[in-house]
């Protein structure tokens, strides 16, 4: 019998072109600016793949149903594709990715807590919060990244964001179905915290004008933005406005911000 000579179909997640990239157009401080940027994404995303499957794990403990779970798994290969795109990213710019030792993960979804508790925190404030504004930052990236293999990058990272966030917001949904409103709203400071968390990590909180946008914006660097190295007024600000648009509508449908929808009080 003879043998089919048809190549074995490619898994979707490695149907992944990687632009050519040229260093040498740049200088060397900033590809070295870059690659701790991406290697610290490579890490994020890692941490994305543990949280995701922890949190599919409670939920199917809980009896979620097969459409979210179903969801769920989307997520964690979803996941695990980014983690390959940061790695050819890092490839791209001569620099081997590092896995972080075991048990220096920084994923877990709490101790001494229900089931319940832990999981709709995780999925409220690790999805419906962060998600959406690390599609912010990606996005605001993206727009003024010049080099290919950056804009590609951010591309596919932004890709799902929105649609994790949207699980959060559904799953969690699910989980707190049952609550009373006053548990829903003792949610509400671990938001915020979220919110406080992703605006530190940006370089924030800034200093800011009277509608709200950062001052002071410092001189473009049109080498370090080519590379989606934008400064800490741009992407925060782009963050901050996420917030009253992404985040805050799925926050007040679930009932953990019954007040009208406002900036929170620590956008300064």
């Amino acid at each position: 019998m003879m043998r089919s000579t048809r190549p074995a179909p490619i898994p979707r997640r490695q149907r992944l072109f990687t632009p050519i990239f040229d260093p040498s157009r740049y200088p060397a401080p900033l590809l070295s600016r870059v690659a701790g940027r991406w290697q610290q994404l490579y890490v994020d995303e890692q941490d994305a793949v543990i949280s995701a499957s922890l949190v599919t794990t409670d939920l199917a403990r809980l009896g979620a149903p097969a459409a979210i779970l179903a969801l769920a798994a989307r997520v964690i290969e979803d996941n695990v594709r980014h983690v390959e795109v940061c790695a050819r990213v890092l490839d791209s710019l001569g620099v081997a990715p590092r896995t972080p030792a075991p048990e220096t993960t920084r994923s877990t979804l709490g101790r001494g807590e229900a089931i319940d508790a832990r999981c709709a925190r995780a999925l409220i404030t690790g999805f419906t919060v962060a998600e959406p504004l690390a599609a912010a930052g990606f996005a605001a990236a993206r727009s003024l990244a010049r080099e290919p293999l950056v804009a590609w990058g951010f591309s596919e990272l932004l890709r799902d964001e929105a649609r994790h966030g949207a699980f959060g917001a559904k799953a969690g949904g699910w989980v707190i179905r049952d609550w009373t409103s006053a548990d829903r709203q003792a949610l509400w400071p671990d938001c915020v915290a979220k919110m406080e968390a992703v605006e530190r990590r940006l370089g924030g909180p800034l200093p800011r004008a009277a509608n709200g946008n950062a001052r002071g914006v410092r001189p473009a660097d049109r080498d370090a933005e080519a590379l989606g190295m934008i400064a800490p007024e741009v992407s925060c600000d782009a963050v901050v406005s996420a917030i009253p648009r992404w985040v805050l509508p799925h926050l007040h449908a679930l009932g953990i911000l019954p007040q009208p929808i406002a900036r929170p009080a620590f956008v300064h």
